[in-house]
């Protein structure tokens, strides 16, 4: 079936070289395709790691948009109260706004008792809990309720907090817009 071929030197040593330039070439190749494989790899845990980055800035960015929105409201509000004049308001918290995630859970407890042939008795008790984040379609946590951040104190600076009325009205009305208590707010004269 096959016809045994007949190689000079020449020939045969041809023959191994362009063997092992392609063996060389496969070898190669492999190489080359391992290395990109790599590179993507490494390019999408990058950019997976930028974007929860990012999004943790939004997230931030968003905060800290709603804290100033609500000291805006409140400065809008304290300037309308008759006799205020210009008003300032800075408002600090306790703590940032906490968020709870959902989470699948499951607890076992397995209680076993045994009693040997001399009357002694020992009771093992054993017991195990799986907590499992629970995540969307896009790996991001559900969340079952978000605390905002607690108030910790208020301070208005006022120009017409000079007269004693005007002042106990700032100082009401923020405890009341706020839902604060009076130890927590402070108003002072510009």
């Amino acid at each position: 079936m096959f016809k045994k071929i007949n190689f000079n030197e020449k020939e045969k040593k041809k023959l191994i070289s362009l063997l092992v330039v392609g063996a060389l070439c496969v070898a190669s190749l492999v190489v080359l395709n391992l290395i990109q494989a790599k590179e993507k790899v490494a390019t999408t845990q990058k950019d997976e790691s930028t974007a929860k980055q990012s999004e943790e800035i939004q997230k931030e960015a968003s905060s800290e948009k709603a804290k100033d929105d609500l000291e805006n409201q409140l400065t809008a509000i304290l300037k309308e109260i008759n006799g205020s004049g210009d008003v300032s308001v800075m408002i600090t918290y306790d703590n940032s706004e906490e968020i709870e995630p959902a989470y699948n859970s499951s607890a076992t407890k397995e209680t076993t008792s045994e009693t040997d042939s001399s009357g002694g008795e020992r009771t093992v008790e054993t017991s195990s809990e799986n907590k499992t984040l629970v995540t969307s379609n896009s790996s991001d946590p559900i969340v079952i309720k978000t605390k905002e951040a607690k108030i910790k104190g208020v301070l208005v600076v006022a120009s017409g907090a000079k007269d004693a009325q005007v002042k106990q009205t700032l100082y009401e009305a923020v405890q009341t817009a706020l839902q604060i208590s009076g130890h927590q707010v402070e108003v002072y004269a510009k």
